[in-house]
Parts: structure tokens; C-alpha cells; sequence
């Protein structure tokens, strides 16, 4: 199965050019200012994409999608596009979680304190294949100029529940990815800081 791995487009997705692949997965901040308007182009243009499967973890951007909770009708999207709010779905025998929110606080969307994202990651089951997070873990791929923004608590879970693959952005900077054990750790952010330069997806094998 193959995984083409994008996040951090900010509405400008359609500068990407996206390989084919079976599953597409979108890892947060399709939008940059969360309008309804953005959100709209968006699906509009991941609908048009050949891949198979569509997965969508929104990102703290993503303001719209907050407010839509888990009822997304309006949306009218098809079958094929999942979008995962601490969820998990089985795609071939294989189990996808999908959380979007970071410790980023109430002000910005999905955004939760501290204390709060311990109880958080908790949620993603054992036996995940794929882990999809906005938010790294800490102290991979989640350097910017000044500090880590990752989640400690999140790079414990990841250790604890040993997936192939954990796929996230929101550090823009660190676009790239990296193997710790048992686990490939992929920052698939698709801009720099600037939202000038562009990254090529990330294309996996599972």
C-alpha cells in the first residue's frame, strides 16, 4: 500500500504536484486563515484527487472544521474521504489514528493546555499502524528558530505503541523524516516558514 504523505498547504495545495499513490493523507492546516471559503477549495480539490483513500487530521488553522465537530454532511463528501478527529479506521487490514489537536491552547483551533494532551494521546490504540498528528512529538523534526514545539507526552505514546509510521507538520522548518527504533517519524509539512518554498510529498510503502 502505498501512502503520499502532505500537510501545511495553507490553501496552496494546488501548487503541489501530488504522485499517485493508495492512500492520501493530509496531516493539518489545509487552510490559513479557516474559512469556510478555504475549506470549500479544499475538498473541492482533494475529491479531484485519483488516490483510493483520503485522509484528512486538521491542524490548528483549521478553524471551520472545529466548528463542525464530527458532522461534516455539509461538506457532501464522498465515501472515500475520511477525516479522523481522534479516530482510527482500518484500511486494508491496516489501522489509521488520526488526532489534530496540539498544546497550543483554547485561542487557536483544536488547541488544548498542556495537562490536557497527556489524556490526549492515551486515545490512540496500541495496535496502530499509522499514527496522523498535527502536532510532532518532542525533540523530532519539531525544531524552529527559537525552540521544540513538539509534545513530550506525545513522543512517550509513540515509543510505548511502537507504530511504522508517524506522519505529522505544523514544524515548518523540519521537513523530513527519520526511523527511532521501531518507528519512521515523517514531518510531511509541504512549505517553509514563508509558504514559498515547497516540499515534494512524502511517499511510503505499507
Amino acid at each position: 500500500m502505498k501512502l503520499v504523505c502532505i500537510a501545511d498547504t495553507h490553501s496552496k495545495e494546488k501548487e503541489l504536484f501530488i504522485p499517485h499513490g493508495d492512500v492520501l493523507i493530509h496531516a493539518g492546516d489545509y487552510s490559513h486563515l479557516g474559512r469556510k471559503k478555504e475549506t470549500n477549495h479544499f475538498f473541492d480539490w482533494l475529491i479531484a484527487q485519483p488516490h483510493t483513500y483520503k485522509i484528512v487530521v486538521a491542524g490548528n488553522h483549521d478553524y471551520y472544521l472545529e466548528k463542525m465537530y464530527d458532522d461534516f454532511s455539509e461538506l457532501n463528501l464522498p465515501k472515500n474521504i475520511h477525516i479522523l478527529h481522534n479516530k482510527e479506521i482500518i484500511i486494508k487490514g491496516k489501522r489509521f489514528y488520526g488526532s489534530p489537536n496540539t498544546n497550543l491552547g483554547k485561542s487557536w483551533a483544536f488547541g488544548l493546555t498542556v495537562p490536557e494532551m497527556e489524556n490526549n494521546w492515551k486515545k490512540i490504540p496500541e495496535n496502530t499502524d499509522v499514527v496522523i498528528t498535527h502536532m510532532p512529538p518532542y525533540d523530532v523534526l519539531d525544531h524552529t528558530r527559537y525552540n521544540h514545539i513538539g509534545c513530550n507526552y506525545l513522543r512517550n505514546v509513540i515509543k510505548k505503541i511502537k507504530p511504522k509510521y508517524h506522519i505529522f507538520g505544523h514544524a515548518h522548518e523540519n521537513y523530513g523524516k527519520v526511523t527511532l527504533g521501531e518507528t519512521t517519524f515523517i514531518n510531511a509539512t509541504s512549505f517553509d516558514n514563508k509558504l514559498i518554498s515547497k516540499n515534494p510529498p512524502i511517499v511510503l510503502e505499507l
